[in-house]
Parts: structure tokens; sequence; C-alpha cells
């Protein structure tokens, strides 16, 4: 009710109600939408590749080297990235798309860096 009080000065000198802000749930946007799947795809691939690796070791030896580890970062780096250009840079401001960079851009942070550290400690 307040909101709708408010008057606001537009052009000149006109008075004109200003309206409240809805907020958003889902995504408006394809790239908000895009966002939140590359989130998912990049947080759910660190859960499936370890257990590709659990099943086919002894079967194909180049699953338990650098290289599953390496797809999860590149594919959760990619959302993060993904989202902060969404954020900021295409203003997507949905309650889902901030909710889920809140939770990738942290975790792609970690996981870059617990690679990345594995490589060069050479483990």
């Amino acid at each position: 009710m307040l909101a709708r009080c408010i008057i606001s000065v537009q052009g000149c000198g006109q008075m004109t109600e200003s309206s409240p802000r809805k907020i958003k749930i889902l995504p408006v946007t394809k790239a908000g939408w895009w966002a939140f799947g590359l989130s998912v795809i990049g947080i759910v691939s660190w859960f499936v590749l370890p257990v590709i690796t659990m099943i086919f070791r002894e079967k194909y030896p180049v699953t338990d080297t650098y290289v599953m580890p390496l797809i999860g970062t590149v594919l959760i780096d990619i959302a993060a990235v993904f989202n902060i250009l969404c954020l900021w840079y295409w203003r997507e401001r949905s309650v889902m798309n901030i909710a889920i960079a809140v939770v990738v851009i942290p975790v792609a942070v970690f996981f870059t860096v617990i690679v990345i550290g594995e490589s060069i400690a050479g483990i």
C-alpha cells in the first residue's frame, strides 16, 4: 500500500505514481534458463563423474587420470561464468538465478583450486 502512495517526479515536472516491483521467482530470459541448466549440469557432473570412474576404472584406465576432474572443473567453471554474465551483464535478477549463483560460484572456485592444487602436487 505504501509503495503505491509514493509519488515520483519524472520528465518535465510531470507527477506519476510509481508501480511496485514484482519479485520474479523463475528466470524471464533464455539466458537465465541457460544459466540454471548449466549450473545443474555442472553440479551434477561432480556426482556422476566419480561414479563413472569407479565403474569403468579397470576397463578404461583413462577415467582414473586427470580427465574426469578436468571435465567437472570445466563444466562448473562454464556455469559460474555464465551465471556471472547473466546476473551482471544481462541483468537477469530472478530469485532462482541469484540462488543458483550463490551456490555455483563458490563451488566452482573451490573445485578449481582443488583440481589445480592436486595437479601441481602430482596427486
